[in-house]
């Protein structure tokens, strides 16, 4: 077996604390041990060795072996087992000769202020082959074993009982008697704790004492032993626990405030969400047949100025011919003159062939003229009509220029706004705005999909939250119950 020695402090006070801690521990000639002493560090001790090494043989010889003075065989073993008697600790493994003696101790440091410095609890064991009682007497002090009390003589022989009585006188007892042991310790190091407290203190260590304690531990078991253990609560200790209650009910109640008021904000949201979706609509089909509307009166507008382009040319066209036919006839008027004072005139050779092509100018001449009052009227028509086309196209953009400003009012409430831009610079285009507001209505539907999936997981937030109350109200009634215990312990 290996004993691992963690450092300690050169005094229990240093630890800070006003309480008794083991710092040693001694075996002298018992079972294999021949002079074995055991250092604690802030009151622990951990042994670590093979088995059979004599870990748990340390604990059936120690503790809480000199804390109850009991030597059932049930009692020392760790395994609860009659198997191995104080008489075979002694007499069975590196026993040599008909008798042997030998001494097991255990010491507790505490505050040097309160006058309680130093305090050994240990017991002198002698067995014979001859028997298989034991004889143990048992013994406190405020010596400290190896500093200025020796339990071997200068050749290292074990003391008896009346050297024992002389290394004590004035400074420790010897008790005949377990219980008188149990009654010294428990008043020494436990001052104010009655008996059926310690008694359940002694219980409670010999099966947290047990190995393999997580394999075969009985939690009802060990909670009654505990709850025996623990002092009575006092009326300020139920007052602070009666507050802590109140303090956890009024939190509940304001967690519960909040969970209402965060599921009536969710509620508004919503219905802000379908009001600005129903408004989105509203004001992107208003934008739509506005849109529309604007792309037909400048259809029309177009094709009105097209039309006036085309009577415009048609008018300079007949004004043109009408010239040219007036030029004609003033030519053809001349020449008649001419002809008419010429001699073949006067003869009347040509004067029928003269007639008949005066004839037909005049008649070209007439419908030269009707075309172009025609062409004339149709000018004046579609300028009446081009005039009309711009007033409705001027009224489509005020419109339109009006829609524009409301759609985009709509689309900066409904964070559209980047949208609107990209429509207004690609012109107007309509697939354009459709697309954007299908992408919109896209993303809507994730929102809400997304929404409800925050919704849900905000349920079971709630849920684990109220796990979580409940398990730190038992956390809290554990940890004031374990603290209060180790106090009263202490």
């Amino acid at each position: 077996m290996t004993v691992t020695a963690l450092p300690r402090p050169a005094h229990p006070t240093d630890t800070g604390t006003a309480r008794w801690r083991p710092t040693r521990a001694g075996l002298l000639n018992v079972w294999r041990y021949y002079d074995e002493v055991l250092e604690f560090a802030g009151g622990r001790l951990l042994l670590r060795g093979a088995n059979g090494s004599g870990k748990s043989k340390a604990l059936e010889l120690l503790l809480p072996f000199l804390l109850d003075a009991n030597l059932r065989a049930q009692r020392l073993s760790t395994f609860g087992t009659g198997e191995r008697t104080m008489h075979w600790n002694l007499m069975g493994q590196g026993a040599s000769g008909v008798t042997r003696v030998g001494y097991v101790w255990v010491e507790f440091g505490g505050d040097d202020d309160e006058g309680s410095g130093w305090f050994t609890a240990g017991a002198r064991l002698q067995a014979s082959i001859h028997t298989t009682q034991v004889h143990a007497d048992y013994f406190t002090t405020d010596q400290r074993v190896g500093h200025d009390l020796a339990l071997t003589t200068d050749d290292g022989t074990p003391l008896t009982r009346p050297q024992l009585d002389e290394a004590l006188a004035g400074h420790g007892t010897r008790h005949e008697h377990g219980h008188d042991h149990r009654r010294a310790v428990r008043q020494a190091l436990f001052p104010g704790m009655t008996e059926q407290r310690y008694d359940a203190l002694i219980t409670a260590l010999l099966q947290l004492r047990t190995p393999k304690l997580s394999q075969r531990l009985d939690p009802a078991l060990l909670s009654t032993l505990l709850s025996r253990a623990l002092p009575p609560l006092g009326e300020g200790e139920v007052a602070d626990l009666a507050e802590g209650f109140e303090r956890l009910d009024r939190q509940r109640e304001h967690l519960a405030r909040l969970d209402a008021e965060a599921a009536a904000a969710h509620r508004l949201a919503e219905q802000q969400r379908s009001y600005a979706r129903r408004v989105l609509r509203a004001r992107a089909a208003a934008v739509v047949r506005a849109t529309s509307d604007m792309d037909g009166r400048t259809r029309t507008a177009r094709l009105s100025e097209q039309r006036h382009a085309e009577a415009l040319a048609e008018r300079d066209a007949a004004e043109e011919r009408a010239r040219e036919l007036a030029e004609r006839t003033e030519t053809l008027e001349a020449r008649l003159e001419a002809l008419r004072d010429s001699d073949a005139y006067r003869e009347g050779v040509v004067l029928e062939e003269l007639r008949a092509r005066l004839d037909d100018t005049r008649r070209a001449l007439a419908t030269a003229r009707a075309a172009h009052e025609t062409a004339t009227g149709l000018a004046v028509t579609d300028a009446a009509q081009a005039e009309t086309a711009r007033e409705q196209a001027r009224t489509a953009d005020a419109l339109g220029a009006s829609r524009l400003e409301e759609t985009r009012r709509a689309a900066r409430d409904a964070g559209v706004a980047a949208t609107l831009t990209q429509v207004e610079a690609a012109g107007g285009a309509r697939g354009l705005l459709q697309a954007a507001v299908e992408s919109r209505r896209h993303l809507i539907g994730e929102v809400r999909s997304r929404l409800d999936t925050w919704d849900r997981a905000v349920a079971v937030r709630a849920d684990r939250e109220a796990d979580l109350d409940q398990a730190r109200a038992a956390l809290a009634e554990a940890t004031t119950a374990r603290a209060a215990a180790e106090e009263r312990a202490e």
